[in-house]
């Protein structure tokens, strides 16, 4: 199915405005209805609108009117308007002062609702395509900011280094040939997973971030996950444990896909952890749901940057030091929505941090 386009009628009659929205009626669209022009600028402000048909003859504020607030107003200034009216087709005002105010057309009634329903049409595929070039324009400008920054600390430390072990005047032992190369790789694995995550980006941009779902053991892989942290955890002096339960989660997933999902997760507890912390993962089924949790005893999220941490970029915290590109919890969630599931955070600063996953099992 198209993606769904808002549509805003505005009629103070209210009967105009149930004929209006019988015409327009589609599973590819939301309808939004108002019966004066300070409704709809509000209705403006709150949802991105495709196309608005506004009755010309209004009380208080006729169409044109507020057709030239919406042009002024950054939300709806690229926003498709007809106007609709009761004049005369031989009367030209109308015309005139409709495409003056900035309308793509102007009809008149009895209104032909096939010629309606085509224009709307035209004018949803447009605004569709518009948001199609907005999220490449968008896309590529991330790819470009992250490349011309992010990308540059690993990419230096692998040049410093290569171009030490080429210089015979540092005379470097066989121990300190090895350290560099180790750190040359680290540095490579780095860039390497800042490129993934803006491919993943891309893809979530687009609504096109693809899984190749086979059957798969939850559990297995999520204690995956933690072993491959175990080390990480136990260097840091922070505590990590898993607790299995006892029930077989068989779902039908992407298992690269949720590996990466708990592996960013976990990895994320270790790295803003501190000794002493601990890291308790659960996992259990709920009916026919797989229910995870993984839980901190770390610094914590305020109460200010919760709702925003799956956002792209989110890094809120600005005290801890920054590494990566900041899109792994927008990653995260992608994956969960991928699967048809849930992720949820809570968390309270000085206390730690719960992460809340669940997913369909088979």
């Amino acid at each position: 199915m198209a993606e769904r386009v808002k549509v805003l009628l505005v009629d103070d009659v209210e009967e105009n405005l149930m004929a209006l929205e019988a015409m327009l009626r589609g599973a590819d669209r939301e309808i939004y209805r108002a019966t004066s022009g300070p409704e709809a600028l509000e209705l403006v402000l709150i949802h991105d609108f495709a196309l608005a048909l506004l009755e010309i003859r209004m009380p208080s504020m006729d169409g044109f009117e507020l057709a030239e607030l919406m042009r002024g107003a950054a939300r709806s200034k690229g926003m498709a308007i007809i106007f609709i009216t009761d004049a005369s087709p031989d009367e030209t005002l109308p015309m005139f002062r409709g495409y003056e105010s900035g309308a793509v057309d102007v009809l008149f009634k009895p209104i032909n609702a096939e010629i309606l329903r085509q224009k709307a049409h035209v004018f949803f595929e447009l605004h569709r395509q518009r948001q199609q070039l907005a999220q490449a324009v968008q896309a590529r400008e991330d790819v470009l900011a992250i490349v011309s920054h992010d990308l540059r600390t690993p990419l230096a430390v692998v040049h410093t280094t290569t171009s030490m072990l080429l210089n015979p005047k540092y005379n470097l032992t066989p121990v300190q040939v090895r350290e560099q190369h180790e750190r040359i790789r680290r540095n490579v694995d780095q860039m390497n997973r800042m490129i993934g995550d803006l491919m993943d980006m891309v893809h979530l941009r687009s609504g096109q971030l693809s899984i190749n779902p086979t059957t798969v053991i939850v559990n297995e892989v999520l204690r995956e996950a933690v072993v491959i942290h175990e080390n990480p955890a136990r260097d840091k002096g922070v505590q990590l444990s898993y607790d299995a339960g006892t029930d077989v989660m068989r779902a039908e997933a992407d298992r690269a896909r949720l590996m990466q999902l708990f592996q960013n997760l976990i990895g994320n507890a270790v790295k803003f952890c501190k000794a002493g912390d601990t890291i308790n993962v659960s996992s259990r089924t709920h009916g026919r749901s797989a229910l995870i949790d993984i839980a901190d005893s770390g610094p914590g999220i305020t109460a200010e940057d919760l709702p925003h941490i799956f956002d792209p970029y989110y890094s809120a915290s600005q005290r801890h030091q920054k590494s990566g590109t900041g899109l792994g919890l927008f990653i995260a969630k992608g994956i969960v929505d991928a699967h048809r599931g849930q992720i949820r955070c809570a968390s309270e600063p000085g206390v730690g941090t719960t992460f809340n996953i669940t997913l369909p099992l088979s």
